[in-house]
């Protein structure tokens, strides 16, 4: 169980974000202090192309005391961001949250209070999602895909409105990577999460930058790095070689030596062809686990985003 002093710590990717973050911070700043809890808000830029860091440096002039800026000295991507805010925070509860004012901040009180009630990751639930059409199919395909690979209930949400509990990000953090997901990474540290129901506004500024070619290489990512789904692949296709050729060398021993046919010898090298590449792929099943096993070893060795500045 949280205590009612804990401190709040909400992280905020920005980027492209001038015209939502003088909307977004004080609004955060009125939720946060009626909470009467200390807190902190760490706002990374992801070298956003925009006036971004600039509204930021302004915002920390008027926020001092509970603002934690950080500028990337190139753009390293959502999760990359994520986990950067993740390394500078101080508080008990880590909050994530967009930075395009869909994610409401009078919805992230409810997030922390199930944090309260012992949860250790309670995840955002959306009753109507206000992203595009694209944003919703490629973010659909991703939390199936996470769904299986850690078990969630099928009617459970993944969003990256979330509340954490500070044991599991500062796992994450050692966990690193040079191509974090964030959200398998926190599911691979606790087995106690939860979904809340919370608003989804519409989008006000800029536009989704979620395509299908990024959310396929998200998946892509997500699978190779915090899953075993490859190599599972591969030895299903090891053994379907495998137990064609064991039937094919029967049916043709069956021929030759029950019913007296005379078997051509292309058939015997079809047969040996078949056994030797079942067995070409047994090695490599055996190739790839080591290799699975080589990269979960190696992650947490780097990060893939490097800090320009830091104003705490």
């Amino acid at each position: 169980m949280s205590k009612a002093d804990d401190k709040i710590s909400v992280v905020i990717p920005v980027y492209r974000s001038e015209d939502s973050l003088p909307i977004l911070v004080p609004e955060l700043v009125d939720v946060l202090g009626n909470l009467n809890r200390d807190f902190e808000i760490v706002l990374v830029d992801d070298c956003s192309p925009d006036n971004s860091w600039a509204v930021m440096k302004d915002l920390k002039g008027k926020y001092d005391k509970h603002l934690k800026i950080v500028h990337l000295l190139k753009n390293s991507g959502q999760h990359n961001a994520i986990l950067c805010g993740f390394s500078l925070v101080t508080g008990d509860i880590v909050v994530t949250m967009d930075d395009d004012l869909q994610n409401p901040p009078s919805e992230v009180p409810k997030l922390i209070a199930a944090i309260d009630r012992g949860f250790d990751l309670a995840i955002a639930s959306y009753d109507s999602k206000k992203h595009s059409g694209i944003r919703n199919a490629a973010g659909g395909m991703i939390d199936i895909l996470q769904r299986r690979m850690f078990g969630l209930p099928k009617d459970f949400q993944l969003t990256s409105f979330r509340a954490i509990r500070r044991v599991v990000v500062d796992n994450v953090v050692k966990m690193g990577g040079v191509f974090p997901y964030i959200t398998s990474m926190l599911l691979s540290h606790t087995a106690l999460y939860t979904n809340v129901e919370v608003d989804h506004r519409p989008r006000h500024f800029g536009q989704s930058r979620y395509t299908i070619k990024r959310s396929f290489l998200l998946a892509a990512n997500m699978i190779f790095s915090y899953s075993s789904y490859p190599v599972y692949l591969v030895a299903a296709a090891c053994a379907a070689a495998f137990a064609f050729a064991l039937i094919l060398a029967g049916y043709v021993s069956y021929r030759a030596l029950v019913m007296g046919i005379s078997v051509p010898g292309w058939a015997s090298l079809v047969v040996v062809t078949s056994f030797f590449n079942a067995i070409t792929l047994l090695c490599l099943l055996i190739f790839s686990l080591y290799l699975s096993r080589l990269n979960q070893q190696l992650t947490g060795t780097k990060v893939g985003y490097t800090v320009s500045e830091i104003y705490e």
